[in-house]
């Protein structure tokens, strides 16, 4: 099989096309959407040899003949709920990509993927959602398979409906829709199953009526992707044995041991522990440009890549950058992120992890007509995310993409002097939300924020599967003895599978601390659905791993995985917790994705306000499609 060449069709056609804008559902006097997912033919800004023109079979959401990827930006208003109908009208002729059917995944019981079945759940990410229009990966569902809804469709085991409630009852955020079906995650999205979903609260549009934000044109989505393609313009994911990594001389055969092969055959297909694209995708436009006026525009950037972190600057410093919203909505006031003084220093970036959203206004106002200004990338090249200091060199050794690399560039503004400007007053330290709430206090300084209740230990480990394939897992992280196995959450500390038994059940109404440690060597976004949190602090954590297994030794031979503060000394405990990690403004405010850097600690502070199950996982979606994702359970405080 032979790729498109990134490097050709980024020197040839890289800006050449314009940043596509998905087209917006407005629920202001509607309550109800329905949204098909389709399997459709579109231009993704890729070109043959020849410089003609591919088409590329993708999926998307829509209605009628109206379905897109990235499908239609939902736009909602808090307190005015609003019910989507999700249909898979996928033709049954199975998934566009190679299924590894070795994970654990959404396993249709009578209407299999072999038989062309594919299960679909959409989550709304960032929502507050009821446990049963949540889009758990259990709650999946097949196309009917037949004309009109007759046909035979099978439901998974925590299945409840197709048609979610959504409502609304949180303040003004960027929210996105994507697939969640189990073990199928990482497939479906890189089919082009994702979109916006964006929230207005009184507060946001009081701001924009007042022109401290931008509105309207002026306020636009940007849904950044990295994905890899074939000759024809087809999407590649890699999967069989002799399949290359794309920017990588390696094939998949060369990270997936041959025991898995002497299980399954030389010609499965395999996961593999991330994936790393060579074409960088806006809103499902290869390297798209955009004509901008002298003035101000509000950018909500969105992570929807499978593994990829970005770290952003613009390569022109003139051009100022505010950061007035994450995650779960406005920050309590604006936080300049590059000065617009013409240089470029140290800490004028931002990274943007997978699942990750920032609201930024850019300043174009000191450019001049004509001017041309690209937002690019200088996180990894073709390998994982493990840090960045505060001068924006990569921790762990990783080798960055530079300004001439394809994957070093997102998208490209170019002024246009003729076009009318919006000048927002918002600047440095503006107020945005003077409702917000810190819950990160700890007036008494006791390393427990004050709003917390309890506080867990969990830990992110990355052990092996039976065939020895890496496999990242969540867990217990509490002083005390080890789980006996994967499965069986026996003990207090260690990994354990998808399926096995809950252990994180929050009582309904109660504020919880979570401290995760990383084990692993690489950075991990940390998701969890129903509840926005806040970053509470880092720390940095120092333990051993001799024998390699992804989980930390027991260095004092006592029998327990015990805790210690300060400089490390093995002899007196296993995991020592040390010095405090700055967080970067994007790491403050609401979150719902926040990543935890190898050898790091992070304690963020939640409240679980709706009874239900709901799971927190990493996302990376290579990770949570095999086994990184666990359950948690809120429970009614029965005393």
């Amino acid at each position: 099989m032979s790729l498109l060449e990134a490097d050709a069709l980024y020197a040839e056609h890289a800006f050449q096309n314009a940043l596509p804008t998905p087209r917006t559902i407005d629920t202001a006097k509607r309550s109800h959407v329905t949204l098909q997912v389709q399997e459709i033919s579109q231009f993704l800004g890729l070109y043959d040899e020849d410089g003609h023109k591919l088409l590329t079979t993708v999926w998307g959401y829509g209605a009628g003949q109206t379905a897109t990827y990235p499908g239609p930006t939902i736009l909602a208003y808090q307190d005015h709920p609003v019910t989507v109908n999700w249909q898979n009208k996928l033709p049954v002729t199975g998934h566009l990509l190679p299924v590894d059917d070795a994970i654990h995944l959404a396993d249709p019981p009578d209407h299999s993927l072999a038989d062309g079945f594919v299960p679909i759940v959409t989550h709304l990410h960032g929502g507050h959602n009821d446990s049963a229009f949540d889009g758990l990966p259990d709650q999946w569902f097949t196309q009917n398979g037949g004309k009109g809804a007759n046909g035979p469709r099978d439901v998974g085991p925590k299945f409840v409906t197709s048609t979610m409630t959504y409502q609304n009852d949180q303040e003004a955020a960027t929210l996105w829709y994507h697939d969640h079906a189990l073990g199928l995650t990482r497939l479906n999205v890189y089919a082009g199953l994702a979109g916006f979903y964006t929230l207005k609260d009184e507060n946001r549009l009081e701001l924009e009526k007042e022109g401290v934000l931008p509105r309207g044109a002026y306020d636009l989505g940007m849904a950044i992707q990295d994905r890899s393609f074939t000759s024809d313009g087809q999407l590649y994911y890699p999967a069989y044995k002799e399949d290359v990594l794309p920017g990588t001389d390696m094939t998949v055969g060369d990270i997936v041991p041959q025991a898995f092969y002497d299980a399954f055959g030389e010609t499965a297909p395999s996961a593999v522990p991330e994936f790393f694209g060579d074409t960088i995708l806006v809103n499902g436009m290869a390297w798209p440009h955009l004509e901008v006026a002298k003035g101000d525009y509000e950018f909500r950037l969105l992570n929807g890549s499978d593994s990829r972190f970005y770290v952003l600057q613009l390569s022109d410093p003139d051009v100022a950058v505010r950061l007035v919203g994450a995650d779960g909505g406005l920050l309590p006031e604006a936080r300049t992120i590059i000065d617009g003084d013409g240089v470029q220093e140290d800490g004028e970036f931002i990274v943007l992890a997978p699942g990750d959203r920032v609201e930024l206004v850019f300043d174009f106002g000191q450019l001049e007509n004509g001017d041309e200004v690209r937002l690019e990338n200088i996180g990894p090249l073709f390998e994982p995310f493990k840090g960045v200091d505060p001068t924006g060199d990569l921790m762990g050794e990783a080798v960055a993409a530079g300004p001439d690399d394809p994957v070093g560039n997102i998208i490209e503004f170019q002024v246009n002097a003729k076009l009318k400007a919006f000048d927002a007053s918002v600047a440095d330290g503006t107020p945005l939300n003077a409702a917000f709430t810190d819950m990160t206090t700890d007036a008494d300084q006791d390393g427990v924020a004050d709003a917390a209740a309890s506080v867990r230990k969990l830990g992110l480990f990355e052990g092996a599967d039976e065939f020895g394939r890496i496999m990242p897992m969540l867990g217990t992280a509490e002083a005390g003895t080890l789980h006996q196995d994967v499965m069986h959450p026996t003990g207090d500390f260690g990994p354990l599978l998808w399926d096995a038994q809950t252990t994180e059940t929050p009582l309904l109404g109660s504020t919880e601390e979570w401290e995760i440690f990383n084990f692993t060597a690489d950075s991990h976004p940390i998701h969890v659905h129903l509840t926005q949190y806040q970053v509470v602090e880092k720390r940095v954590i120092d333990f051993q791993d001799e024998d390699e297994n992804g989980v930390p030794d027991d260095t004092n031979n006592d029998g327990f995985i015990t805790y210690g503060e300060g400089a490390a000394n093995f002899s007196l405990a296993d995991i020592w917790i040390g010095a405090s990690v700055a967080l970067r403004p994007e790491e403050t405010g609401w979150q719902d994705t926040v990543e935890v850097d190898p050898n790091q600690m992070m304690s963020i502070v939640a409240t679980f306000d709706k009874p239900g199950d709901y799971v927190w996982h990493c996302h990376i979606l290579s990770h949570e499609d095999n086994e990184m994702m666990r359950p948690f359970t809120v429970t009614p405080d029965l005393a």
